[in-house]
């Protein structure tokens, strides 16, 4: 059963779907504090225990205006069916889905804001698995360079298949999620103490449904 409606749900209270999408936001706006964006040392792995096999962290690569993998978690490298770590994320993907998940990346790192995206993969054998990849900012340790900390989690679970590799990718939808008020772009409603994330619409980066169909 194709599982595209159930795993794309367009209400907007569905926003952040993924349990483990949930836990980075959580986890990143307990440590961070008053900072837009914290040091990745005082990020540790006791703060992520229960999804550090999903996370990974992103090197904006200004060279080649793409991002590299420093680090991808086990179960990442896994469901995708190859080892990710030091390799150019998104190489393998069409030009208009890579592009548009480098956009929202770069305002992760360039404006320290988080984003949620979700994207549909299919593999040679014609195995289909929906993702939710969730992003936040963190400092390097030189406190300059920023980096993407990212979740890609399957909405079901597609470890085990090495020798079925994912090798077509789409994105269905990507977002900012506004974790601060900026100029011009007021929050839209009042934050409960109840709210996981706060957001707003974003101006510059349109909300994609449905990729290129």
């Amino acid at each position: 059963m194709s599982g595209t409606n159930q795993f794309f749900n367009d209400d907007p209270d569905d926003t952040v779907m993924h349990p483990t999408s949930r836990e980075l936001f959580r986890t990143w706006e307990r440590i961070r504090g008053e900072e837009a964006a914290p040091l990745r040392s005082v990020v540790t792995m006791r703060d992520l225990i229960a999804i550090i096999p999903w996370v990974s962290i992103l090197h904006r690569d200004m060279h080649k205006m793409s991002y590299v993998y420093r680090l991808a978690g086990s179960a990442v490298c896994e469901t995708m069916g190859r080892q990710l770590t030091g390799t150019t994320a998104f190489d393998d993907w069409p030009n208009f889905d890579r592009e548009t998940i480098i956009r929202g990346l770069d305002t992760v790192v360039g404006m320290k804001q988080p984003c949620v995206g979700r994207f549909m993969a299919h593999s040679f054998g014609g195995r289909e698995v929906g993702f939710e990849l969730a992003a936040v900012p963190i400092m390097a340790a030189n406190g300059t360079d920023v980096h993407a900390l990212v979740t890609i989690a399957p909405f079901r679970d597609a470890r085990g298949t090495v020798k079925d590799p994912l090798v077509d990718f789409q994105v269905r939808k990507i977002r900012i999620l506004w974790s601060d008020q900026l100029p011009g772009k007021p929050i839209s409603r009042p934050v409960s103490s109840s709210d996981e994330v706060r957001r707003i619409n974003s101006s510059f980066l349109r909300v994609i449904d449905g990729g290129k169909t």
